[in-house]
């Protein structure tokens, strides 16, 4: 992060009070100079606290050449006068430059320049404080980009971070992406700073991804006067209901990119010979059916599914089909009859048989009475499929940088970054921006001020359709320039 001091401001201040001293300026002009006019410009504008800023213009009138020109500057959010804090002289077409070093601006401030009786217009900056954010889960597990997060009461994540410049009390919203052209946020939590200027927002998901396609989250300083609204890099998840023992549900990668395949699988605690349908939603259609199995050993299951926007799954188990009715019990046999009795005397009548006990009753099949059961819901993510290309990666100071690409699935109207890092591991902040037009491409083009290289980066945010996706970073290098060369001709 550049937040270099820039030491030496009371030499430069008394040094400035000689200069204006010997020049007069602020007094009236003397004969010969009272004709001046001079222009003032400041690039790049707005900024992130730290970035340098290129301030030039041009000094007209006789003798423009070699003249002292003293710059001065005001806190936006302070009273007071200006004061000076660097000097130059113009070259030989009239033409000066002041860079402000890395770090040396850190808040919104009013610049204006001075030389041979001649005072610039006032020029407004407008600096964004950096925001740094950082996600912990319950027992202080790290959350980072692309992570799953579960909701319910159990689960606590910790949204942390720390603002640049940072004052105490300020108020920081936690955010999550609402619109579907990747700009609506609505605000789930507040915190405020410490005198350090860190801050920790704790929260528990209520909505998981799937109702609303939705898992991009950012944390966002609000316009204070002395910073204009700073957000912080967007992050994506996938927010997910806790898990059903008896129907799990997986993805075998998450989150993907459009057009790559994935599974969806789990266990039926039921076991095997199981009918499982699966049902799908994503941010245009609502649940429908697209796919039964039956499970298989173990009551594992698996479906084959390629997704191009953010989608919810869910699989249902249906009941199983009706037991069969038992056979009925055998009819008992009759009993045998009597024997007659002999001739002559009358004999004794035989005695009937007794009749054969009759067979039990066979038992009716039991009916199958499981009910339908429901797996968790699972969110999988599909990221954009980005491309971007620099239309030169070495320039000349002030000269612009076109950056041209696409965007799959179609993100017609929706916003798309450039975005800048300046140190390693420093967090990502936004440069530019631009809208993206027919067919789903775009073009960003970007002016760049500062001598030295320059790593940046296209962004696409989140959004109910789809999760983000940055290209691979561009280092671009800008060789230096004579003021003259940099400043329009018309000043």
């Amino acid at each position: 992060m550049r937040l270099k001091y820039v030491s030496g401001a009371a030499a430069v201040v008394a040094c400035v009070a000689i200069a204006l001293t010997a020049v007069g300026a602020g007094a009236a002009p003397r004969h010969g100079f009272r004709h001046h006019a001079i222009t003032i410009h400041a690039q790049p504008n707005p900024i992130t606290a730290g970035d340098p800023v290129v301030i030039f213009g041009r000094l007209f009138g006789r003798l423009h050449s070699g003249r002292l020109v003293v710059l001065f500057h005001r806190a936006a959010e302070q009273g007071g006068g200006f004061v000076p804090v660097q000097v130059t002289h113009t070259d030989s077409t009239g033409a000066y430059e002041f860079t402000r070093a890395d770090g040396a601006v850190l808040t919104n401030r009013l610049w204006y320049v001075a030389s041979a009786g001649a005072v610039s217009r006032t020029l407004f900056e407008r600096v964004q404080a950096i925001v740094s954010l950082n996600v912990t889960g319950p027992g202080g597990v790290s959350e980072p980009n692309g992570s799953i997060l579960q909701t319910g009461s159990k689960y606590v994540y910790t949204f942390a971070g720390t603002v640049t410049p940072g004052r105490a009390g300020a108020s920081v919203l936690l955010q999550r992406q609402a619109g579907n052209k990747g700009n609506g946020w609505v605000t789930i939590g507040r915190g405020s700073l410490a005198a350090d200027g860190s801050y920790s927002i704790a929260h528990v998901f209520v909505v998981p991804s799937s109702q609303n396609g939705d898992a991009t989250i950012r944390v966002l300083l609000r316009n204070d006067g002395r910073n204009i609204d700073s957000p912080s890099d967007t992050l994506s998840y996938e927010i997910e209901q806790t898990q059903n023992p008896n129907l799990t549900i997986n993805a075998g990668s998450n989150p993907i990119v459009e057009g790559s395949a994935d599974t969806v699988s789990g266990v039926d605690a039921a076991g095997s010979g199981q009918l499982l349908t699966l049902y799908a939603r994503d941010y245009r259609h609502s649940y429908g059916a697209i796919a039964t199995t039956m499970s298989g050993t173990g009551g594992s299951y698996s479906f084959n599914v390629t997704p191009i926007y953010n989608t919810a799954y869910q699989v249902v188990a249906s009941a199983p089909p009706k037991g069969v009715t038992g056979t009925t019990g055998a009819t008992g046999a009759t009993g045998t009859t009597g024997a007659t009795g002999a001739t002559g005397a009358t004999g004794a009548t035989g005695s009937t048989g007794a009749t054969g006990a009759t067979g039990s009753t066979g038992t009716t099949g039991t009916t199958g009475t499981r009910a339908r059961v429901r797996s968790a819901v699972l969110f999988i993510g599909v990221a954009d499929a980005l491309t971007a290309k620099a239309s030169s990666t070495t320039i000349n100071q002030g000269q612009s940088v076109m950056f041209t690409g696409s965007v799959v699935p179609d993100k017609t109207g929706g916003v798309i970054y450039l975005q800048r890092e300046d140190a390693p591991g420093d967090p990502w902040h936004i440069i530019g921006a631009a809208t993206i037009g027919a067919n789903s491409s775009y073009t960003l083009t970007q002016l760049f001020f500062e001598p030295g290289t320059e790593v940046v980066r296209v962004k696409i945010p989140g959004g109910p359709d789809n999760e983000g996706a940055v290209s691979t970073p561009f280092t671009i290098t800008v060789n230096p320039i004579s003021p003259a060369a940099l400043v329009p001709a018309s000043g």
